[in-house]
């Protein structure tokens, strides 16, 4: 009965819409990627109070905000704004609908599709084809003309070059790309955008996978570097993991050696981490069973630049070079920027399994701080290698420092020793005089020590001498 209530509702809804000509025939549409937030807005004029407005969405006739409330199924991805918009989270491939809000005798509605891309999963021999098209939840409807174009980037926006890319427009929101495949194409990002007069307006992304492909990737000299193995949790009781790379074994069966251990670290996960890369890292590396099945494969090019500086420093030479893992393809492009309007770039070179561009700065005083050299793939930058050129101005000011705070040290240590030099002949010095002025001491101790012992004999010489005065003196009394 509710049911048949709703879905008359929703009828009139449709037919009042159309008849007084608040909303035109064709509901308007808003556009969104899976995943992401959306507000729906609200196209009831005046409304006085949210408690008033109810959301209806198409399937099933369901009221999502009822009374100004959020109904409990929808709750916590559906929110009610204060201008009584239709906030919606996470959107869900069955978010895509036409939905009604109404308050009192008055309702607006909005068409929401979302931007998805597919797999065709039998295309022809050596080609991959991805769709894109907006959707909803009664799959894809032609769009009719609203000024809307589809396009196609890499992965991080740049739009697609390249004559292995062919793309076909069954309409204004349907787009096909055909990809010419490579095994590097395995695990590789694409992405759609759709534009309405001009402004982006939704952008979906794929990821595709290539039987026996592997993932190129592109490390810059002196970083880590990690390779997921893939999903592990099946392996059978005693299967074991291993890493290779080429021919040679790095983890697993074989005890590594004690290089490739500071080299090479496996996580708990199974990936394969290179701490500190280098040139010689590049290579093709594989994830394994110990039973000999294959899970992920990786190609690795490693970028670095080296630099060489003219007799007074203040003109360089930065050299970018791109190690590739076996040959550099075509579509690799090596580029700097940052170094000013005097400075030059020179042609790339192709050598063996290497890119190299060199530039040129004649004066460092007028090249910006960072000199960046980037890998480029079909367009899409995969890599950069930054060299601070205030840093290397600087190193000069930071050697003449060095210099001058050991010769510093220098002369506090000499000027020490001197200070303890002195000190001890001062000292011995004084230690000198003590002694003699001691010595006097002595003496004197003991002469008066002699005078003393005497006199204990002479008083009997005197008192002898004192007796006979007195003697005398006796006698002449008499």
């Amino acid at each position: 009965m509710m049911a048949s209530l709703l879905m008359l509702r929703l009828c009139l809804l449709s037919v009042t819409l159309t008849a007084t000509g608040l909303q035109p025939s064709v509901h308007p549409l808003m556009f969104a990627s899976f995943g992401d937030r959306v507000i729906l807005p609200c196209g009831v004029p005046a409304i006085t109070s949210c408690s008033s407005v109810n959301w209806i969405r198409s399937q099933n006739v369901t009221e999502v905000v009822k009374s100004g409330q959020v109904t409990g199924p929808f709750v916590p991805r559906f929110d009610l704004l204060h201008d009584c918009s239709l906030q919606i989270h996470h959107l869900k491939h069955n978010d895509a609908q036409l939905y009604f809000c109404e308050s009192g005798a008055l309702s607006s509605s909005v068409d929401l599709r979302i931007l998805q891309i597919t797999e065709k999963l039998a295309p022809e021999a050596g080609t991959l084809q991805l769709d894109c098209f907006l959707n909803s939840i009664q799959g894809y409807n032609a769009c009719k003309d609203r000024g809307m174009n589809i396009t196609w980037t890499t992965g991080d926006y740049t739009p697609l070059k390249g004559d292995r890319f062919t793309y076909k427009h069954h309409s204004e929101c349907f787009s096909k790309l055909i990809i010419s495949k490579k095994l590097t194409d395995h695990h590789r990002k694409w992405r759609c955008q759709l534009s309405q007069n001009g402004t982006v307006k939704a952008n979906a992304s794929y990821t595709t996978t290539v039987k026996d492909g592997l993932e190129e990737v592109f490390a810059v000299v002196g970083e880590s570097v990690s390779f997921p193995c893939g999903d592990t949790s099946s392996l059978g009781v005693g299967s074991r993991v291993k890493w290779g790379m080429g021919s040679q074994t790095l983890m697993g069966d074989m005890s590594p050696d004690e290089e490739q251990t500071k080299a090479f670290h496996v996580t708990t996960d199974s990936s394969l981490t290179i701490i500190k890369v280098s040139p010689v890292h590049a290579g093709e590396y594989q994830c394994s069973v110990s039973t000999g099945h294959p899970l992920n494969k990786f190609r690795l090019h490693t970028l670095d630049v080296t630099s060489e500086s003219s007799s007074g420093g203040e003109n360089i030479t930065l050299t970018c070079v791109l190690t590739c893992s076996t040959e550099c393809e075509e579509d690799f492009e090596l580029t700097w920027t940052g170094g000013g309007s005097k400075s030059t770039q020179s042609s790339l070179i192709r050598t063996n399994n290497t890119l190299i561009r060199s530039l040129f700065v004649p004066s460092l005083s007028m090249a910006s701080n960072e000199l960046v050299c980037s890998v480029h793939r079909e367009g899409e930058l995969m890599a950069s290698k930054i060299w601070q050129a205030t840093n290397n101005l600087q190193t000069p000011v930071w050697l003449v420092l060095s210099l001058g705070l050991s010769l510093v040290l220098v002369c506090i240590s000499a000027a020490g020793l001197y200070t303890y030099i002195k000190r001890k002949q001062n000292k011995d010095a004084e230690n000198e005089l003590t002694s003699i002025g001691m010595t006097h001491v002595y003496e004197g101790i003991e002469e008066d020590s002699y005078e003393e012992q005497h006199p204990r004999r002479n008083p009997r010489k005197e008192a002898a001498t004192t007796t006979d005065s007195f003697y005398d003196l006796l006698q002449a009394v008499n």
